[in-house]
């Protein structure tokens, strides 16, 4: 787990925050997207779309994760100018999960293009 930064403006922990939920929302998305498309899709490459599938759902699982403990590690509050301020909250910010998405996942993409050729 990183060390986090103590100097965060409610800017830039705004920015991460909603890349995060935009990536759970596109990898969700997709997912349901990817399945409901199955039967619109030639017999052959049924099970690379499956696979499609488990991947964006694995990714969607692991952003959510991530977006937790992003949240976690910070305190967000009104500050004394009326502003809002950002202060670390103690809980570790844990980078680990984007490690093992890819443990998952590069595998299954990597037979996933074996069946598309």
């Amino acid at each position: 787990m990183a060390p986090l930064d103590q100097a965060w403006t409610y800017a830039e922990w705004s920015a991460v925050y909603n890349a995060l939920s935009f990536g759970i929302a596109g990898m969700g998305s997709a997912t349901i997207f990817f399945w409901l498309q199955l039967p619109n899709v030639t017999k052959n490459y049924r099970t690379a779309l499956t696979i499609t599938g488990i991947v964006t759902l694995i990714a969607t699982y692991h952003y959510f994760r991530i977006f937790n403990s992003w949240v976690a590690a910070f305190n967000v509050g009104l500050g004394v100018n009326g502003g809002y301020e950002v202060t670390v909250s103690g809980t570790p910010f844990n980078d680990a999960y984007r490690y093992v998405d890819w443990l998952l996942t590069v595998p299954l993409l990597l037979v996933e293009l074996i069946l598309v050729m």
